[in-house]
């Protein structure tokens, strides 16, 4: 059985915060003696420099508060992240994490050099290039931002560790797996060696700033701010993400990281296996929490059925707007497909070959000025009722 604690929480008020996390790890039977002396790595979201209002980074206040745990529980702190454009010393002052890190002495891991981390259990790729950083600590927190995701669906616990992979090999993975299913059941394969790879084995918590949450077209600019009013724990990802999923109201069965995790076995196999502790699921459940545009079409069109020619008439593709789009060109250095090429004789917008566009949305993620939306296929409303009629 899977414990996973669900504690209210209004506002980011840090010491509340403090006692909600203490209690929390208690519910979940975590031994918080056993930080001390330890180096304990923490994880946050640091998918690019954003304001913390617009929902897109871990709060620094939530961060802080873990970091003070830590430390009063006789632990040593170290922030670990590999932002795909800013290297994570530059990133803390652009966040607002600078303060806390120097008046705490919190460790900021600076090596960006890699190390192999083998999972045996692995279905896709056994061997995977992770920061030397988390080689380095005893324990690993992880701290994500419940988002949604135009590829996941959502984005918590277990793609939040997707942010382990250094810098801009994270959007080779896309182009490697460029099917929703396929990179879902790598990133599982990466959740198993961070629970089962390490030897000795290393502590996994995961703690969830889901006090404010995004919704739309997150995990990015794009997304909207969505006050959640809850903070999420436990040390098995699944468990904790299928929680989320329902505390927002979306269907977990739309989740692949968490429909493929149930045959795993380094987790949860059902929802029977999971206890909530503190708050019910229905006494803080959200209602009219807005998904990802990304249609079942979408989904069911990424399974290779048809040519990507096609794909432009049956799928949603990331457009830029001329009126928002400052060329920075974020969108081409993290594409994996070299599908985005410069702006030609005065254009306002980067060309797209929707033919390479593999529709992994990196550039709707990444982009500051939230000048990428998706738009619909012309043909997408045939698809999607043959779809709905098939499964009446």
């Amino acid at each position: 059985m899977a414990r996973v604690s669900l504690l209210k929480c209004a506002d980011y008020d840090r010491d509340p915060i403090k006692r909600l996390i203490v209690q929390g790890l208690e519910q979940i039977g975590f031994n918080l003696a056993s930080l001390s002396n330890a180096r304990v790595a923490l994880k946050p979201n640091l998918l690019i420099a954003s304001a913390p209002e617009k929902a897109i980074i871990t709060h620094p206040v939530f961060v802080r508060a873990v970091a003070e745990v830590v430390k009063d529980h006789g632990g040593r702190p170290v922030l670990v992240e590999s932002p795909p454009f800013t290297p994570l010393p530059k990133m803390i002052h652009k966040v607002g994490y600078a303060d806390f890190v120097q008046e705490l002495g919190v460790e900021v891991a600076r090596d960006r050099t890699p190390d192999v981390l083998t999972y045996e259990g692995a279905r896709r790729i056994k061997k995977i290039e992770i920061s030397r950083a988390y080689f380095d600590v005893d324990v690993i927190i992880n701290l994500p931002k419940f988002k949604t995701h135009g590829f996941t669906h959502i984005s918590c616990s277990v793609k939040n560790l997707f942010g382990a992979l250094p810098a801009l090999t994270k959007s080779k993975m896309h182009m490697r797996f460029p099917e929703s299913e396929e990179f879902s059941e790598w990133l599982l394969d990466l959740t198993g060696a961070f629970l089962r790879g390490f030897a000795p084995p290393k502590p996994l918590l995961n703690i969830v700033d889901a006090i404010v949450g995004q919704e739309g077209e997150g995990p990015g600019p794009a997304g909207t701010p969505r006050k959640i009013g809850v903070i999420l724990m436990g040390q098995d990802p699944i468990a904790v993400d299928y929680v989320a999923t329902r505390v927002v109201g979306l269907d977990p069965n739309q989740v692949p990281t968490i429909t493929q995790a149930w045959a795993r076995d380094f987790c949860v196999h059902s929802p029977d296996e999971i206890e909530v502790l503190g708050a019910r699921i229905e006494e803080v459940q959200l209602q009219g929490f807005i998904p990802t545009k990304s249609s079942i079409s979408s989904h069911f069109m990424r399974g290779g059925l048809v040519g990507p020619r096609v794909k432009n008439w049956v799928m949603e593709r990331p457009v830029p707007s001329p009126e928002k789009c400052t060329l920075c060109y974020q969108c081409q250095t993290i594409c994996p497909a070299e599908a985005i090429a410069k702006a030609q004789d005065g254009g306002k917008i980067p060309r797209y070959d929707y033919v390479k566009c593999i529709r992994c949305f990196c550039c709707l993620e990444v982009c500051p000025e939230a000048a990428i939306t998706k738009k619909r296929g012309r043909l997408q409303w045939v698809v999607e009722a043959g779809l709905r009629a098939g499964s009446r």
